[in-house]
Formats: C-alpha cells, structure tokens, sequence
C-alpha cells in the first residue's frame, strides 16, 4: 500500500478500512457509511485531464535555479535544491532565530549543484511545458470563492493572464481520488494573506498543479495546495502553510529563485489511486457485509437457544398442567362421587320417608274407604225404602185413580148413551 500520510482524510479513512480484517458489530454502520462516502453518486464527473509528470523534481519541497533563503523559522518536508546556482541563506538548523527544520535531503550541501539537482530542473522545465500546452477553460483572474472541478484553467486573455487568491478557493474532487487540477497563467499568481485553497471530495494536493508564466506570491498566513512551477522566482510571505511543491526557475536558462519568511513547505507523498480507494471501498464493503453475516450468525444462534430453552419451558409448563389436570379432574372426580353418594342417600331416605308417607295414606284411605263404603250402603238402604215407599204410596194413588177414570169413563158413556136416547 503506497503512503498515505499527506491524503486527506477521508482518503486515509478508506484505505485504513481496506486493512481491517473484521469490523465489530456496532462499526457494520459506520463501514456502510464509509462505503457510500467513497462511492461515486449518480451524477456525472468532470472529465479529468492526466496527471503532470514531474519525474525528479517530484521530490522536492523546494527547488531553485537562482537560489533559496530563508528568514525566521521555517519547516520543509522534502528534498531541498538549487541548481545552477546553489546558494542557500538563512538553512541553519534549528533552533535558532533563523533557522529551517528539514525532513528531507539537502542537495546544496555538502554537494553544491548535484546531479540530482540539476536533472530535477530539467524535469521541471519538461513538466513545465507539458502544463503550460495543455487545452484550457477560462475562469478569470479571481480565483477566490470558486468552487472547481477536475480540468484545465487559464485566467483570461493576454494582459489579464494572472491568477489571484482572495479568501477560499474550492477543488472538488467530486470523490475522484484521480482528479486533476492544472491552472495556466502566463503572468503572475499573487494570494491574498489569509487566502485558502481547500481540497473537497477526494481532491489531493500531489494532483494540483500550478504554471506560472512569471512569478508567484503567496501572502502572510496563506494556506496553499499543489506544485507551482514558475518560469521565475517563487515568494512566501510571513507564516504560509504549502502543502505542495515550491519548484522556481523553470526556464531554460533555470534563473529563479524561492524565498521563505517562516514558513512550512510539506511535499505530498505519492498520490493515492481511485483504484486503491474502490479497492478499499470493497474491501471495507467485504468486511461489513462478513461482519453482519456473522453479526446474523450470531443472532440466529441466540434466537434459535432461545426458543430451545422456550420449547424446554413450554414443555414443562405443559407437564405441570397435564398433572394439575389429572389431579384436579381426580379431586373432582371424588367431590363428584361423593355428592352423588350424598344426593343417592338424601333420594333413598325420601324414598323411604314417601313410602312409609304413602303406606299411611294407604291405610288411611282403606280405612276411609271402608267407612265410606258403610255409610254409603246405609243410606242407599234407606235411599231405596224412601223410594220403595214412594212408589207404593204412587201406585196406591195411580190405582185410586185408575177406578175413579174408570167411573168416569162409565159416566161419560152413560152421559153419551142418554144424549142418544138410549137408556142404560
């Protein structure tokens, strides 16, 4: 894996993800998160010129044609060089009042003028072109509050071909990790002091380069990215931050020279490759997507013993109520036995108490039947004499009156006869 120490963070993030070899539960958010961070959305990229090649001057922090000197305290993080003149003011190592802390080689001293040096100016001078030939778009001379995408920019038209920086210049990698920017200026590059150039989505300070068709200036407190490359001399201000490469005097005859009041100079590292980053990001993906497959694992084993130990207390639950079943439907089975005991008891003492009430009644009702049947007799006797007599009292009186119609009867004949003249 290349050096990642200058990329910006994001950057670091992904590759540093790519490296991991299992992701805790809790991180299978933040590595899906990573993830959509680092891929590309749907909308369309800017078209991304190729990169500039710097050969040997790449690494270099400062170069010079005409020399370097240094005021105050400054740091530099990468080669140092002048070539052809050699001559360096102000390198003393630090601490000191002016002094410059060094993380890299020193090309002026023991060895004025070497060989490293002097092709590194030559692979300026060829970068140099390369940049300065390359088809532009313009973006005019303030560069300050732009926001800009992969390209090519020059800042105008002949007499107006300067660059400025006042307040913050935006370079939007749009999550391109090979984003290139190259700005063209015939003239100057001055910045404004406090002025920033701020790297966004992915851009890269080893992916920023600056053509300078003179010279450039970068005010006090300035923050600045990427490479200049100025046909003349290069000028910092009091305390400006680069990170980048000051590389002056690009010119054929290599005049140029680079001035520090103060200063920090870091060279980018090599740049890291989207390839790496897509690399990274599926790596990252790989890793959440085992991390949950295992986190799933994890989870369908608990929930599997859980309803195991579920079924187990299911089943024993199940057995207590079977028993409590059995010995409630026993208890009621003897509560049932013994109430039916009691009702057969309760029904044979009234049976008992009903057919000694009905024997009673029974011989009462004999008794009373006899006597009824005496007293009936009697007065059906007597009943039949009362009517005997009647009887013989009518037939005493029908035959009274049998004789007396009979005398009658003879009297009506007699009346009859006599009516008839005829005598009896």
């Amino acid at each position: 894996m290349r050096s990642n120490a200058n990329a910006p963070p994001s950057l670091r993030a992904a590759l540093a993800s790519a490296r991991l070899r299992t992701l805790a539960v809790g991180g299978v958010g933040l590595a899906v998160a990573l993830i959509a961070a680092l891929t590309l959305g749907g909308s369309a990229q800017a078209v991304s010129p190729p990169k500039v090649l710097l050969g040997t001057a790449g690494q270099f922090a400062v170069l010079a044609g005409s020399g370097i000197t240094n005021t105050g305290v400054s740091t530099v993080n990468g080669d140092v060089g002048s070539s052809p003149t050699s001559t360096e003011t102000g390198f003393t190592p630090c601490p000191a009042a002016t002094c410059v802390t060094l993380t890299g080689a020193n090309h002026t001293d023991p060895d004025p003028n070497d060989a490293v040096t002097q092709g590194a100016k030559t692979a300026l001078t060829t970068a140099y072109g390369d940049a300065a030939g390359r088809p532009s778009t313009s973006v005019g001379v303030e560069l300050g509050g732009k926001t800009l995408v992969a390209g090519v920019y020059t800042s105008g038209s002949v007499g107006a071909d300067t660059f400025g920086i006042t307040g913050e210049l935006f370079l939007d990698g749009e999550n391109n990790a090979d984003a290139v920017f190259i700005f063209q200026t015939e003239e100057t590059l001055i910045t404004a002091g406090a002025s920033k150039v701020t790297l966004i989505r992915s851009a890269q300070a080893c992916n920023v380069f600056w053509q300078v068709g003179t010279a450039a200036t970068l005010g006090a407190s300035s923050f600045f990215k990427g490479t200049i490359m100025a046909h003349d001399d290069i000028s910092l201000g009091n305390g400006v931050t680069v990170a980048g490469r000051l590389l002056a005097g690009a010119q054929a005859s290599g005049a140029g020279a680079v001035t520090l009041i103060g200063d920090t100079i870091t060279r980018p590292s090599t740049c890291i490759l989207q390839a790496d980053v897509d690399a990274a990001a599926a790596a990252a993906a790989a890793a959440a997507a085992a991390a949950a497959a295992e986190a799933a694992a994890v989870e369908a084993a608990r929930v599997a013993e859980a309803a195991r130990l579920a079924a187990i207390e299911a089943a024993r639950v199940a057995e207590v109520a079977r028993l409590a079943a059995v010995e409630a439907a026993r208890v009621k089975a003897v509560e049932a036995a013994a109430a039916a005991a009691a009702k057969a008891e309760a029904a044979r003492v009234a049976a008992a108490k009903a057919a000694a009430t009905a024997k009673a009644a029974a011989a009462k009702a004999a008794a009373a039947a006899k006597v009824a049947a005496t007293a009936k007799a009697k007065a059906a006797a007597k009943a039949a004499a009362v009517k005997a007599k009647a009887a013989k009292t009518a037939a005493v009186k029908a035959a009274k009156a049998a004789k007396a119609a009979k005398a009658a009867k003879a009297k009506a004949a007699k009346a009859v006869a006599a009516r008839a003249g005829f005598t009896g």
